[in-house]
C-alpha cells in the first residue's frame, strides 16, 4: 500500500508532469529529505522519473500502470461514501448508466439487482466477483476501443453502443469542474458520458473535493443538464457549491471524518 505521501506526489505530476523538492516540501508539510527518500522510492519503482531538482511524469504510454493502480487509492474512503449516498437516490430494480470512474466504480458494492450499462471494464469485474454464481444485476457492457490507461470502453462505437439503450440514471464523475459545468481529460471520455446523460432521465454526478482543483481540456456538460452533485462537505468548495446550486443543481454534501 502506498502512504499518502506517495499519492500526493503521483496525482499531482499526473496533471503538472514536474513537481520539485521545493515544491514537494509546501504541498507535503514533510522536510526535504523525506520528499527525496519518496522520489527516490517513486523512481526506484519506475512510477516517476528522477530528474534534477525534482521528479517528472512517466509518459503514460511507457508506464500505463500508474493509473489504474493509484485511483483506488485516491481519497478511497471519501469516494465510496460519495457513491453510497448516490445509490441512495436510486430506487431499487432500476436500470442505470455508470461511467467508468475511480468514484463510480465504488457504485459496484450498491448493485444488487436491476440493471447495469457501463463502459467499465473494472466495474464489471467487481460486479463478477461479488456474484459469481450470476445472481446479481443485468449488466450490459458497451463495445468500443479500450483505453489501456482509464479500463474504460471509449470512441464512437463505444457512443453508439450506449446510445441504443434508455436508463432511469446516469452516475458520472470527471477529471474537473468549473463555473460552467464539467470538464475531463479527453473528448471521447466527455463525449461517452454525454451519451448516458442523455439517454438518461435523471443525471447524478459524483466528485471528490480534489475535482475543484482539477482542471481537463474536454467539456463535459454544462450545469444545466446535470440534475445532482453528491460530492463531499468542504469548506473550501462551499462558494464553487452555491454557485453550483444557483443554476439548479441538486447538490447533496456527504460528511466524511476526518475532512471539513
Amino acid at each position: 500500500m502506498r502512504s499518502e505521501r506517495e499519492i500526493m506526489i503521483l496525482r499531482y505530476i499526473e496533471e503538472h508532469d514536474f513537481l520539485s523538492t521545493e515544491e514537494a516540501v509546501e504541498m507535503l508539510h514533510t522536510s526535504a529529505a523525506t520528499v527525496r527518500r519518496d522520489f527516490n522510492e517513486l523512481a526506484e519503482r519506475n512510477t516517476v522519473r528522477r530528474v534534477k531538482g525534482g521528479v517528472r511524469r512517466i509518459p503514460p504510454e511507457a508506464n500505463r500502470a500508474i493509473p489504474l493502480t493509484l485511483r483506488h487509492q485516491w481519497f478511497s474512503q471519501e469516494k465510496a461514501l460519495i457513491a453510497e449516498r448516490a445509490m441512495q437516490l436510486i430506487a431499487p430494480d432500476s436500470t442505470i448508466f455508470v461511467h467508468g470512474g475511480s468514484t463510480t466504480v465504488f457504485v459496484a458494492r450498491h448493485l444488487n439487482s436491476g440493471g447495469v450499462i457501463t463502459n467499465s471494464v473494472e466495474l464489471c469485474e467487481v460486479l463478477r466477483e461479488r456474484f459469481p454464481n450470476g445472481n446479481g444485476p443485468e449488466v450490459i457492457l458497451a463495445g468500443g476501443r479500450l483505453d489501456l490507461k482509464d479500463g474504460n470502453l471509449l470512441g464512437t462505437r463505444a457512443e453508439h453502443s450506449l446510445a441504443q439503450y434508455r436508463a432511469d440514471a446516469a452516475i458520472f464523475s470527471v477529471r474537473g469542474l468549473d463555473e460552467e459545468g464539467t470538464l475531463d481529460t479527453s473528448d471521447d471520455t466527455a463525449a461517452a458520458s454525454r451519451t448516458m446523460i442523455e439517454h438518461a432521465r435523471v443525471a447524478i454526478m459524483l466528485a471528490d473535493h480534489s475535482k475543484f482543483q482539477s482542471a481537463g481540456i474536454a467539456r463535459g456538460v454544462f450545469w444545466g443538464q446535470v440534475d445532482v452533485l453528491v460530492t463531499s462537505d468542504i469548506r473550501a468548495n462551499a462558494p464553487m457549491l452555491e454557485h453550483i446550486a444557483r443554476q439548479g443543481v441538486e447538490v447533496i454534501r456527504v460528511k466524511v471524518p476526518g475532512m471539513e
